[in-house]
């Protein structure tokens, strides 16, 4: 969790009025899908709502990645150990359900989760939240969606999944139509007043507080993008400076010297980026589309798939098009937010910038 953690009311207060419904006793009407590029603060967003929920001693947390559940027996026995919930033990359900030594055996039926889970929630109110879910395996995925929909309607329940933005894409190959229903929420780069005050106000909360000049700060803003990882690193590098000079008031020497400090780690950090690009074999097309964004902060969606089919040495087709354009957003070069009508953006503009640089 970062020391402050601004910028996302919209969410959080979103993700607490779903919440809100546990606390009633009740399903939540809907789940909860974050999606956005990496280090936008998605795994924030959810470890804030995991602090949050502990404040309430009658609900019950439990995070979840998908390393944790690679088949449906492993995740019955997550979301209701026998341990804990002995109970729940098989009588009610068919000859083929039973424990193991590691915990449920479901024999693949979707339908025994369900009822595991609700029987489970009728105990006790659950939050689950699934980091990586882009990740999730389909046939489990689907079983965890079906479940979740059955049981809310019955029991306390509340699932949030974030994922990179091909989670959307990758939630529609599980035959459950239903997630789109799902409250969407769309996790991008903050507004400047956010990143402002991400940056400023761990700063003065030291003891003695650390202050930095007005024009100073908003230049260290304006260098971050307002990209949650650069914001990240800018705090991190202006206070280190602040702690190796020995000093409380920050000027334009601190920022240039944090400035050189954040450089190293964002080089690196794009050299990373960069080297996926040439893996997926998508350096070309990624060009291309710097060229065509240019200063621009969006494109409509077609022409974003203009830009990409002109990359193409030969005539593409739409279905190369759109593996294309699924595949960069999946990597986070691009993407379009849940909320946006037709407005595709870069995740991180300097990026574009940076391999538009090593393109020419």
């Amino acid at each position: 969790m970062p020391p402050y953690f601004a910028g996302r009311t919209r969410e959080q207060r979103t993700l607490m009025g779903l919440f809100a419904y546990l606390q009633a006793g009740k399903g939540a009407p809907r789940n909860a899908v974050l999606s956005g590029p990496r280090g936008n603060g998605k795994t924030a967003l959810l470890r804030w709502l995991f602090q949050e929920a502990q404040g309430d001693g009658d609900i019950d947390r439990i995070w979840l990645t998908p390393s944790d559940i690679s088949s449906l027996d492993e995740l019955a026995t997550l979301l209701a150990p026998p341990r804990r919930f002995a109970s729940l033990r098989p009588d009610t359900f068919s000859v083929n359900v039973g424990i193991g030594r590691l915990g449920w055996e479901l024999a693949g039926q979707e339908g025994a989760l369900a009822a595991l889970l609700k029987a489970r929630c009728l105990r006790r109110p659950l939050l689950v939240l699934l980091d990586e879910a882009h990740t999730l395996e389909a046939q489990t995925g689907r079983a965890l969606l079906n479940a979740s929909q059955t049981v809310c309607a019955e029991a306390p329940l509340l699932l949030v999944m974030a994922g990179t933005p091909g989670l959307q894409q990758h939630l529609n190959t599980m035959s459950a139509t239903f997630w789109s229903r799902a409250e969407k929420l769309g996790i991008g780069r903050l507004d400047e007043d956010a990143a402002l005050a991400a940056l400023e106000r761990p700063l003065a909360a030291q003891t003695p507080p650390i202050k930095c000049e007005a024009a100073s700060l908003k230049q260290a803003v304006v260098a971050s993008q307002c990209y949650p990882y650069f914001v990240q690193l800018w705090g991190a590098a202006l206070w280190d400076v602040a702690v190796e000079v020995g000093t409380t008031s920050l000027d334009q020497s601190a920022v240039d010297a944090a400035t050189n400090i954040v450089d190293r780690s964002q080089s690196a950090y794009y050299q990373d980026r960069l080297a996926e690009l040439e893996r997926a074999e998508l350096l070309d097309v990624a060009a291309q589309l710097a060229t065509s964004f240019g200063d621009q902060a969006t494109l409509p969606r077609a022409a974003l798939n203009a830009a990409i089919k002109e990359a193409f040495p030969g005539q593409a087709t739409t279905a190369q098009v759109l593996r294309c354009r699924d595949r960069l957003s999946d990597l986070g070069y691009i993407w379009n937010p849940p909320e946006a009508d037709d407005g595709w953006r870069p995740g991180i503009p300097s990026f574009m910038d940076y391999v538009k640089r090593y393109a020419d």
